[in-house]
């Protein structure tokens, strides 16, 4: 009865497990083929990165802008006025006024647009640093959540199987009975466990989506990346080629350029334009002979005057010299400096926090993957060895399995923060490893 009990809650069970693989079988199979590569280049897709490179358009219609010249201003007048009787004059005018920036404004006004395009090409090259390397660790959780659902779905069969084979050896008496509750718990654990991985990698993929400008409803099956053995450069040799290299620091960089033209633009202000006209003037009238003195010389005559013009307007500084906005502006190069300052230790943190996260997590890595998962696994076999030979220690067996599989997720978890601990080191160092090392192409 014990036996009938056995067999009748298995395959009351049963079914439902192999219904989760089958939906997960099925699921993996709508799922599209990505590689790193691949979605590297969809990275330019990112909406964000996008919306910088139209600020670079813009920029670059405002450095264009900056190159033209203050236009010049057009003056007419005509005038008539009676002096007696019929008589009268009529006064034309004509005046061209250009004015004169003093101080190199044009061309300061250049160089500020220039850096300010400059500087929008570095934030969005570093946008695009970033956003790859978050992309490789998305792409990697993903492969590490496939890892595990696979870890854990083989287990799962393997105790599936086990259980099916049990049953019968028991139905043909080869070993004397058999408690299903222990292996139903794990079973029961094991799904639980899946539904959590399966959410936790749906995030992810919605994260990696959003990060390759992908449709949010997109599921894809990433593969894995061949890599080798990775030879990491010097300390010192990183350091260099990141404070080189960054282009967050030669954003920042260009900005404190910046704020240098920026006080040489208000010195310029305070040198105030001047305006510079030229024209010609013309002054006729009709004059008859009581308009002469004494009355009557002559009967009648025709007056013209021409006239050339040369104007200049001197604004003249006597209450505000631009001082205030001098000062001002020699403030905000200090912050400019001190902030590139900042930025530099801060790379100095990354790279060297990089560096001592791979070490730590390249040992932790081996000593799962070399040392603990080899001698779990062999445990685990000798043990099922022994239960299958006397149907006996099913617990001890099914214990050291739930050692064995904790370990190898340890194991797969120390893996996965040795590989992201590399692509921060990239991310800090602002180049690949290979670059590092031949050094900045001359």
């Amino acid at each position: 009865m014990m036996n009938d009990l056995a067999h009748s809650t298995f395959y009351r069970q049963f079914p439902l497990a192999l219904l989760i693989l089958v939906s997960f079988t099925l699921q993996l199979g709508a799922q599209q083929q990505l590689t790193l590569e691949e979605a590297l280049d969809q990275a330019r897709n990112n909406p964000a990165y996008q919306a910088q490179q139209q600020q670079i358009q813009v920029l670059e219609a405002q450095l264009q802008q900056a190159a033209r010249r203050p236009n010049p201003q057009f003056e007419a007048d005509y005038e008539t006025e009676a002096l007696s009787g019929s008589a009268g004059t009529q006064e034309l005018s004509l005046l061209l006024v250009q004015t004169w920036e003093r101080g190199g404004k044009r061309q300061l006004r250049q160089q500020i647009a220039q850096t300010q395009l400059e500087q929008a090409i570095l934030e969005a090259e570093n946008y695009l640093r970033v956003l790859t390397s978050e992309i490789r660790l998305a792409y990697l959780e993903l492969l590490w959540s496939q890892k595990r659902s696979s870890l854990i779905e083989s287990h799962s069969e393997r105790i599936n199987n086990l259980l099916q084979l049990d049953l019968v050896r028991v139905e043909q008496g080869e070993i004397p009975t058999l408690n299903t509750d222990q292996l139903q718990t794990e079973i029961t654990t094991l799904e639980a466990l899946k539904g959590q991985l399966e959410t936790e990698r749906w995030q992810t993929q919605y994260e990696f989506n959003i990060l390759i400008g992908s449709a949010a409803e997109a599921e894809y099956r990433v593969v894995e990346e061949e890599t080798g053995v990775i030879d990491l450069p010097d300390p010192d040799q990183a350091l260099r080629f990141a404070l080189a290299n960054r282009p967050d620091l030669g954003a920042l960089r260009t900005r404190v350029n910046q704020a240098n033209l920026e006080v040489s633009m208000e010195e310029a202000a305070a040198k105030r334009d001047w305006d510079l006209g030229v024209g010609y003037h013309l002054t006729r009238g009709d004059l008859e002979a009581d308009d002469f003195v004494p009355r009557g010389i002559l009967q009648s005559a025709n007056s013209a005057t021409n006239s050339f013009h040369l104007t200049l307007s001197v604004p003249l500084s006597l209450w505000d010299d631009n001082s205030g906005n001098i000062a001002s502006r020699l403030a905000a190069r200090g912050v400019r400096e001190r902030e590139l300052v900042q930025a530099e230790s801060r790379v100095r943190s990354q790279v060297l926090s990089a560096f001592r996260g791979h070490r730590l997590n390249q040992r932790s890595r081996d000593l799962y993957l070399n040392t603990l998962v080899p001698r779990l696994e062999e445990n685990g076999q000798r043990l099922e060895a022994a239960y299958q030979l006397t149907g006996n220690n099913l617990g001890d067996w099914i214990g050291i399995q739930q050692d064995f599989l904790e370990a190898a997720l340890q194991g797969m978890e120390a893996d996965f923060q040795a590989r992201r601990s590399v692509i921060k080191l990239i991310e800090a160092v602002g180049g690949s490893l290979v670059e590092v090392t031949q050094g900045p192409p001359s």
